[in-house]
């Protein structure tokens, strides 16, 4: 007989199905296995009188990974499974290092769950996490595919930095010194050059930050896009509402009831069109809401958490643009603005954090050659090697970067981004 995922069982009248055994109740006259999947879980019960099967389900530890077959029997409309012969394929190990079904208020910490992260995942509450995450990018994907988009896969080994101020990883090269990619902004723009219009690439980006903070981390999945002649960022900005927009939505689709039943949320999709406000009204709003900030500077979490609370006071929306950000905390590749007094780029917080930062790209060569001087970054090999992207004609453009695990983690509420990743790294964290 072929194995059966547990969500299929409905239909059959026999069946197979091989999972992990979560949980056991073994009385004097009937036993019980509780055993999941991918797919979900499923009540196994096992009569005394099949005293072959009974003995051997006293014996099996949890989470040991089973195979049983039976008749499927659809009892009160839940389904169960009749046992008619019992297969143990991988026996676990008792105690196990972290508990897999915590009951009540009693929870495992961070750190030693992500010591265990195998069996952490296990958790019915967790996996959900991983295949939201999935199912956001699978949205994206989708809008990207029906929108002319075309997927590139950028080098992560890089001669000169990508991001002007950010950390940086330096490893040696046969004999050369390399950097680990920061982004890939320069290769997508040679992909505006290359005139493909419109790409997107979701990859692994590196940042050397030593902050060690529920929202940072020094490897994660980066999201971007690069799209030819724009206007200016405001299409960059509408782009991006729309992409997410249509994420959200394939995300509430396939997982809304699961959210609300796992995390007590109704998910919304996010309404058209986001609001947006530049950074010399923001300024204003932070200050009106008992802020302090500095004109013509950076703005601090505390104050993207205003802006947020404005956003939603005001627009009931949970995302807000910033744009129109201070030239001294861009990189010298935003197009500044007409009175060259800032520049078109934006940044896009959600439910109190930023998730995307973004811009128009300068595309004309002697005004990008002039901001490279004029940020006394040095024209070495790997730099000349950008800038010639733009000697011989390139399309105006620009694009976004943005972390799907930042994004899951103010979708769900979770307290930390790492809960968000598969396997986070950190200033501390070099395993598993």
């Amino acid at each position: 007989m072929e194995r059966s995922h547990i969500s299929e069982l409905k239909d059959k009248q026999k069946a197979m199905i091989s999972g992990f055994l979560e949980e056991s109740r073994i009385l004097s006259k009937i036993a019980f296995l509780v055993i999941r999947d991918v797919t979900g879980k499923i009540q196994c019960v096992i009569k005394s009188d099949d005293s072959n099967n009974f003995e051997l389900a006293k014996k099996i530890n949890k989470k040991s990974v089973v195979s049983i077959a039976g008749t499927v029997s659809s009892k009160n409309k839940v389904n169960e499974l009749l046992v008619e012969k019992i297969e143990i394929l991988s026996e676990a190990e008792s105690p196990l290092p972290i508990p897999i079904v915590e009951k009540g208020e009693v929870t495992t910490a961070l750190n030693k769950r992500l010591d265990w992260r195998f069996l952490d995942l296990r958790k019915e509450k967790n996996m959900l996490i991983m295949k939201i995450l999935s199912t956001l990018e699978k949205g994206m994907r989708d809008y990207w595919i029906n929108n002319g988009f075309i997927e590139i896969h950028s080098p992560k080994f890089m001669g000169s930095p990508s991001e002007s101020g950010a950390e940086l990883f330096m490893v040696p090269y046969f004999g050369k010194e390399a950097f680990l990619a920061q982004s890939p902004q320069f290769y997508k723009q040679m992909a505006m050059a290359a005139g493909f219009e419109r790409v997107f690439e979701i990859g692994p980006v590196f940042r050397a930050n030593p902050s060690h903070t529920t929202r940072h981390d020094t490897e994660y999945t980066s999201i971007d896009m690069e799209v030819s002649y724009i206007k200016d960022h405001h299409d960059v900005m509408r782009i991006e509402s729309e992409w997410l927009a249509h994420a959200f939505k394939i995300v509430k689709e396939e997982f809304g009831k699961e959210i609300k039943k796992e995390f007590g949320i109704d998910l919304e999709v996010p309404k058209l069109p986001f609001p947006k406000v530049s950074m010399i009204e923001a300024y204003k709003i932070i200050e009106e809401m008992g802020g302090t900030v500095k004109h013509g500077e950076d703005i601090e979490p505390e104050h993207e958490k205003m802006l947020c609370e404005w956003a939603k006071k005001k627009h009931d929306h949970d995302f807000v643009f910033i744009y129109d950000w201070p030239i001294s905390v861009r990189p010298f590749y935003h197009m500044r603005t007409d009175d060259g007094k800032n520049t078109k780029s934006f940044d896009l917080l959600y439910k109190n954090i930023e998730i995307t930062s973004g811009a128009q790209r300068e595309h004309r060569y002697d005004v990008l050659k002039k901001q490279i001087i004029e940020k006394k970054i040095e024209l070495n090999q790997g730099m000349i090697d950008y800038i010639n992207f733009f000697k011989y004609g390139c399309p105006p453009h620009g694009g976004l970067g943005l972390s799907s695990t930042r994004v899951v983690m103010q979708m769900l509420d979770l307290k930390n981004v790492r809960e968000a990743t598969y396997l986070p790294r950190d200033t501390e964290r070099l395993t598993p």
